[in-house]
């Protein structure tokens, strides 16, 4: 008796490996795809960094009675809950409330000299920038301002609305540093 030897694969074994292997390729495809998104999520995000940032070092170099951080003549109470966008307004399609806009011309208020990134290559990005000053008496309760409090907000179109990012920092009031 001659018993019959297997030689190769027959089609319907190829037909289900072809069929496996294009169920995975869909699969990366899909992967790809999703690392694209969250590769251009990622460069928003550090273009926003850089951008908040760079307006922070700028704020820093400003002196105390610069117009572009508002009046520290009186203790701000109301601001100091909101200051930082605990809400997500900034996230909305619609305008937000802040102390300072960079589309208002406040970035050059009081005929101040601008050095950060030009408005121009933010905006032409879609990057807005805001700033906000709450000014508190915090160590020796005078009624003069110790600090100003200071949140850069800068937010940038996702979708149907917008992304932010925030950064929180502080300028001390060089009449009451001990």
């Amino acid at each position: 008796m001659r018993t019959r030897q297997t030689r190769g694969f027959t089609l319907l074994e190829t037909v289900l490996a072809m069929a496996i292997l294009l169920i995975g390729a869909t699969g990366m495809v899909g992967l790809h795809m999703q690392g694209l998104r969250m590769e251009g999520d990622a460069r928003r995000i550090t273009r926003a960094t850089a951008i908040a940032q760079d307006l922070m070092d700028q704020i820093s170099t400003w002196p105390w009675a610069d117009p572009r951080l508002g009046t520290a003549t009186a203790v701000e109470t109301t601001m100091l809950d909101t200051l930082g966008d605990p809400t997500f307004a900034f996230e909305h399609s619609t305008t937000p409330t802040a102390s300072f806009s960079d589309a208002g011309g406040a970035l050059t208020q009081g005929s101040t000299t601008w050095n950060g990134i030009p408005l121009s290559d933010t905006q032409a990005q879609g990057y807005e920038r805001y700033w906000n000053v709450a000014y508190a008496d915090d160590s020796n309760a005078n009624g003069v301002p110790d600090a100003a409090r200071i949140a850069v907000i800068v937010r940038y179109p996702a979708g149907v609305g917008y992304r932010r990012v925030v950064l929180l920092g502080s300028k001390l009031n060089p009449a009451e540093a001990r």
